[in-house]
């Protein structure tokens, strides 16, 4: 059954169970964040599809994923700091707007039922462990990594993988919009073996004093990934 949300278009892709921090400032949302704590304190997060993000005229990708209001830090002046996490996909059908924000009407979006995922989550596990080995030449992300909570859910690792990867934003926005666990997973564990691999080349010639290794010092922010079951 379709739903409305407000709407906030990100430079970003938010997944299931990843969290999202937000200050909030702009009087349009500083109201759409007010009106979301007095209802079912959630808002509608989707990657730009055009336009600058904060401006007016933006449009937004048609499948983004359900923003939950954990907690809020409100200024003197009226700005906040607004901690979130992702639940659920949905599927934009309509947009509208109302006081300078856009509401969206939407469909859930949800991967088909699979049986036997259980050897694919398997070997993408796998392969994630061999991808943090390989980033563990940083003496940064040894701590950030252990703190991790990897699921073992399928579904809620293909989106674990899908939020800490390092990757453009139209290969993250591919991934939130497969509906085949299995297909993600395959994805992501070649995607997983690709970086490895390039990350492990990096190291070694940084370890000769030629290059720095591009290492994604962002991990730790996941350690409050909340499993998407």
């Amino acid at each position: 059954m379709s739903f409305e949300i407000p709407l906030f278009p990100l430079n970003v892709v938010l997944f299931p169970g990843m969290p999202l921090p937000l200050h909030i400032f702009e009087p349009r949302y500083r109201l759409m964040i007010g009106r979301c704590m007095k209802g079912e304190r959630t808002f509608g997060v989707s990657q730009l599809g055009e336009g600058t993000e904060g401006m007016a005229g933006t449009t937004a990708l048609a499948v983004g994923t359900l923003a939950e209001i954990l907690e809020v830090e409100p200024f003197a002046d009226g700005r906040m700091n607004v901690q979130t996490v992702g639940t659920r996909r949905f599927e934009i059908l309509s947009t509208r707007e109302m006081d300078d924000y856009l509401v969206a009407t939407c469909d859930y979006l949800e991967d088909e039922i699979e049986d036997d995922l259980g050897a694919d989550a398997m070997r993408a596990r796998r392969v994630l462990s061999r991808y943090f080995d390989s980033l563990a030449v940083n003496t940064d992300l040894p701590e950030a990594i252990g703190q991790l909570e990897i699921p073992n859910e399928p579904f809620a690792l293909s989106m674990f993988i899908a939020a800490i990867m390092s990757l453009p934003g139209d290969q993250k926005q591919q991934l939130l919009e497969m509906t085949s666990t299995r297909n993600r997973l395959q994805l992501e564990e070649f995607l997983l073996a690709r970086a490895e691999i390039v990350q492990r080349a990096y190291s070694k010639h940084a370890a000769m004093g030629q290059i720095q290794p591009p290492i994604d010092n962002s991990l730790g922010q996941f350690s409050n990934f909340v499993s998407p079951n």
